[in-house]
């Protein structure tokens, strides 16, 4: 299942990707942080909002921080 999940994941970034810039940031960052809580949602329990910040460094690379909250790490969870 997860391997499934991935696929539907780039699918969806690809999308994002496609979209008019001035609206792909925030599409991407919203795309971002759904995807991000799934997958952190698999290992542990949330209590909150996973929120991303992406910085343009060095102009050419990108730094990505990622800042999440949780209660609880679980068992993967198999579908």
């Amino acid at each position: 299942m997860i391997m499934n999940e991935s696929k539907m994941m780039e699918k969806r970034l690809k999308k994002v990707l496609m979209q008019d810039k001035i609206n792909a940031y925030e599409g991407l960052i919203k795309a971002l942080e759904s995807d991000i809580k799934l997958l952190l949602g698999c290992y542990m329990s949330l209590c909150g909002d996973v929120n991303i910040n992406i910085d343009i460094v060095d102009g050419s690379q990108y730094q990505i921080n990622i800042s999440a909250k949780a209660d609880n790490i679980n068992a993967p969870n198999t579908i």
